[in-house]
């Protein structure tokens, strides 16, 4: 199945809502993957990882509805799996999702079994600053321009080698054109300010939950290795993934290992 043909069977799923959530949830495994995504904000950017995991499991897949704070997302995550009779998951926080993810283990840690946190990073009060001043320039420039300056790098981040081009210039042609608003980055931008303003983790933040631990990281990653060995320093039990050359994208540029990876950890 090529990848246009994917995203159409992906999106025959029926979305559920929830208030302001959107939700895909499939599958028909035991164990329930809780897929997080990052700053795209969309439920099925990940939609081959997503069908390729719902062979053994079942996955919840959430858009994120603009929020005041990291804690509403977790709390309406939270409020997904109650509304779904489900009372524990393993959770996959890429990029900005893992940062929704390790407020949500800390505030619900009895429903998570394992956490993966892929090429993500803890809070850091020194990132505040860089992020506000991107909140004001990207709020200054209008949308036009800002949606065109955003495509090309994400284009090279899913597709390195160029081979699938076309697919996803369409797709985030379509993205920032009919799905994404201006006001939705910029909320999102304030979410990862407020991120590294008001949260402080630390090894010791989970010492008491049982759950097991996986960092997917990459040697290339936009995030750099100060902020890859914070999140290590902050995680000491986790296994650690390292990819080579595969960028901030590994779930698609490294398609196969990052599949096999995320399989192995769980089973």
């Amino acid at each position: 199945m090529n990848k246009q043909a994917a995203l159409e069977h992906f999106r025959s799923i029926p979305e559920k809502s929830l208030g302001e959530w959107r939700y895909r949830v499939f599958g028909a495994g035991e164990q329930t993957l809780l897929v997080i995504p990052g700053g795209e904000l969309v439920n099925d950017f990940g939609f081959e990882f997503a069908l390729a995991m719902a062979d053994a499991h079942s996955v919840v897949y959430p858009a994120y509805p603009r929020a005041f704070s990291i804690e509403d997302l977790a709390d309406g995550l939270r409020a997904i799996l109650d509304a779904e009779g489900i009372r524990q998951v393993a959770i996959l926080g890429v990029s900005f999702g893992g940062a929704v993810a390790q407020i949500f283990v800390r505030r619900y840690p009895n429903r998570v079994s394992e956490l993966i946190l892929s090429n993500t990073g803890v809070p850091l009060p020194h990132l505040a600053m860089p992020v506000h001043i991107t909140y004001w320039i990207a709020k200054m420039i209008p949308w036009t321009l800002t949606s065109k300056l955003l495509r090309k790098p994400l284009l090279k981040t899913v597709d390195q080698s160029g081979t699938d081009h076309p697919f996803w210039a369409s797709y985030l042609e379509e993205l920032f054109s009919a799905r994404l608003t201006k006001a939705d980055i910029l909320a999102n931008i304030l979410l990862q300010h407020d991120y590294h303003r008001r949260f402080r983790f630390t090894s010791e933040d989970l010492k008491d939950w049982n759950g097991r631990e996986l960092i997917a990281e990459s040697d290339t990653d936009v995030i750099g290795p100060s902020r890859r060995k914070a999140l290590r320093d902050t995680y000491p039990q986790a296994k650690v993934h390292t990819f080579h050359n595969a960028g901030h994208a590994p779930m698609f540029t490294r398609y196969a290992e990052y599949l096999r990876m995320v399989e192995d950890f769980l089973n």
